[in-house]
């Protein structure tokens, strides 16, 4: 499976910064997305950019540019899911879908939703979709809920426009989304290993 990284926002929430070349803990963003990845089962790696994130498309190019399996994609930057929809055309079967700012990613997990995916389409081949979520009460400050479930910026889609069959897979492991400036200061604690 292929992996689609979604790093061409705006930053509003954390006052218009390229949010995936924000340093935490002396390490950018991005590259606690990026390095699980380069470590997992995942074949190829996109990482989607746009004329909002100028300087992470340079950091990626020349950070990782030892890497054959990374490669760049432009998008128009006019919101997540047009700059989505503009990637679809680079995949042929399914492909993960990762936030680019998850600060506490492990190729473990990576692993374990590429694996769960694949058992649940054997068992049912109509699913095209799966969106990872954790319980409500394991995240410290979530933006959104659905019914005790909050998502944690991890997909697997369906190389398709339009409505597709989803599957929910839900992980006890906290993967922490930094979306504002508090949500940094957290992130700091969480990799410091505080509570």
């Amino acid at each position: 499976m292929d992996a689609l990284v979604m790093a061409g926002g705006k930053g509003t929430r954390m006052g218009n910064v390229e949010k995936p070349i924000v340093k935490v803990c002396d390490k950018c963003i991005i590259d606690y997305v990026l390095s699980p990845l380069l470590k997992s089962k995942v074949k190829n790696i996109f990482v989607a950019v746009s004329p909002n994130t100028p300087k992470t498309k340079e950091y990626v190019i020349s950070t990782y540019k030892s890497y054959k399996n990374i490669s760049v994609i432009d998008t128009s930057g006019n919101g997540y899911i047009n700059d989505l929809n503009e990637c679809i055309e680079y995949f042929s079967e399914p492909f993960l879908v990762v936030s680019s700012d998850l600060i506490n990613l492990t190729s473990k997990i990576i692993n374990s939703i590429v694996d769960y995916y694949y058992f649940i389409k054997s068992k049912n081949p109509d699913v095209e979709a799966l969106a990872v979520m954790i319980p409500k009460e394991k995240y410290p400050n979530p933006s959104i809920e659905f019914n005790g479930l909050v998502p944690v910026g991890i997909n697997v889609l369906s190389p398709k426009h339009g409505y597709q069959k989803e599957e929910i897979m839900v992980i006890e492991e906290l993967i922490f989304n930094v979306n504002t400036k508090d949500d940094l200061k957290l992130a700091k604690m969480l990799l410091n290993g505080r509570k």
